[in-house]
């Protein structure tokens, strides 16, 4: 279980926070409530039901709750008006009402500053990160004790790697992601004597192939050099120990299978296989693959919608293939979640909105208004749902459609990653600036390694202690 996880940079930013607050602890804040979750420091009566080991009763719903989104307003209204104004009419006397805040550098404060106000919504979609946040802090509903059996819809395998709260105690329903997949240039890899038919399996392939096309000499580029988007789950392709197994510490500067990652993004940036100007580039690198020279796209289905809309020439040349995932091992997990307050006073309300919006039905409704639509390209995490999604024939010729296969049968077999829960906020920055500086030619990259690990530890350490 990932109960061993400390908090991420910006969750510890966020709980540390609390002690600013001012926040009176609640009457009931013995460490557990009658064999139950650990009851939280919040300025409100937590209800005893809710932390409490008995089951919560979903057969009669009445009265309000709040439904909270993370940037998701203006651009899928139609879909979730018609969710609430369906699972309404299904309970009549009961009213969802949908807001929605976008994410920035202080959301996980935020969330958690709210949840110890009991001013946060019943009902929260929130990020990896976020969900630590308010884990930690025991400001979440544990759905293993209020309502057995909820998580037997998910991938297992996600499932098993989520529970963030006490004791293992799962806090939180995974719902949408977009699993990675390789997408390539097809007529940049001819341009250079590959294969266009054959995306690299393996990190070591994709080297080979990156290299291969810088030394082609053909004016067309391999790797975007802006990390963020891929750096962690290449590592994690790779096999690079990035933490200790408390996952108390950094530990890839002495990782040799980073330094050589480090080397040979440093070698192609040197041979003019990374463009100059995307070491800090626009995080979205669709522009950069819409002009034709660049082999390797973004690792999610959903940039491809720009590039058929941009550039159908490009489009029309665009490989996709599986992640470089190692052999034996599961695609990484990396999505949204929604949580419920801990100090909901309409909880069974709560829970069952909680359990409809991730249902299979919903969440497959959600993956298909984005296709109709042409908003999106999302995955589900209920089992039935990808179930069907790899169902559906697919159009060999056309990206999108191979895209949504391959990255639907990926889902299927898929679990968190413990850093990808920390590596975030201050210290995600902190990672990217030194590795930038390394292929760009300014720092030693086992030199580069060497600050970063010091600069992320010192973060963990230096918040751990406030």
């Amino acid at each position: 279980m990932m109960r061993k996880f400390v908090v991420s940079t910006a969750a510890m930013v966020a709980v540390a926070g609390l002690a600013l607050t001012g926040c009176a602890s609640n009457a009931g804040s013995d460490d557990t409530a009658a064999g139950g979750a650990p009851a939280p420091d919040v300025s409100c009566e937590t209800p005893a039901q809710n932390i409490d080991d008995s089951v919560i009763d979903t057969s009669k719903l009445e009265g309000e709750i709040t439904f909270q989104t993370q940037g998701l307003k203006g651009t899928f209204d139609d879909f979730f008006e018609k969710q609430i104004a369906d699972f309404e009419a299904e309970h009549p006397g009961t009213t969802v009402t949908w807001t929605d805040m976008g994410g920035d550098a202080d959301f996980d404060t935020k969330m958690v500053t709210q949840a110890a106000n009991c001013s946060m919504a019943d009902v929260i979609n929130v990020p990896s990160s976020t969900v630590l946040a308010l884990s930690q802090a025991d400001l979440l509903l544990d759905f293993d004790t209020k309502a057995p059996g909820i998580g037997d819809k998910f991938v297992p395998s996600v499932w098993e790697s989520i529970g963030l709260g006490a004791d293992g105690a799962h806090t939180a329903l995974p719902w949408y992601w977009g699993p990675f997949i390789t997408t390539y240039n097809k007529d940049v890899f001819e341009r250079a004597g590959l294969d266009p038919e054959v995306a690299p399996a393996t990190m070591d392939e994709y080297f080979e192939f990156a290299n291969t096309i810088a030394e082609a000499g053909k004016g067309d580029f391999a790797i975007y050099g802006n990390t963020d988007w891929y750096l962690l789950n290449q590592w994690r392709n790779m096999g690079v120990e990035m933490m200790n197994a408390d996952t108390d510490a950094f530990t890839f500067a002495e990782d040799e299978r980073a330094l050589e990652w480090l080397e040979q993004m440093a070698a192609l940036y040197e041979n003019g296989g990374i463009p100059k100007d995307s070491i800090i580039g626009d995080l979205d690198q669709s522009k950069a693959f819409n002009a034709g020279n660049l082999a390797f796209g973004t690792p999610n289905a959903s940039f491809l919608r720009s590039v058929r809309e941009n550039n159908a020439e490009v489009y029309a040349s665009t490989g996709v293939g599986f992640d470089t995932v190692p052999e034996g091992e599961k695609a990484l997990f990396s999505g949204q979640y929604i949580g419920v307050s801990v100090t909901t006073e309409n909880t069974p309300l709560a829970v069952a909105w909680a359990e409809h919006i991730t249902s299979a039905e919903q969440e497959l409704a959600w993956v298909n208004y984005g296709i109709e639509t042409e908003t999106t390209v999302i995955f589900p995490v209920a089992t039935e749902a990808l179930e069907q999604l790899t169902d559906v024939e697919v159009d060999e010729t056309d990206a999108m459609s191979r895209a949504r296969a391959i990255a639907a049968e990926s889902a299927q077999n898929a679990t968190a990653y413990a850093p990808d829960f920390y590596v975030t906020g201050a210290v995600q920055r902190a990672l990217v600036d030194n590795v930038n500086l390394a292929i760009a030619g300014q720092a030693e990259p086992a030199e580069a390694l060497a600050t970063a690990e010091k600069e992320m530890n010192s973060l963990l350490k230096r918040l751990l202690a406030d």
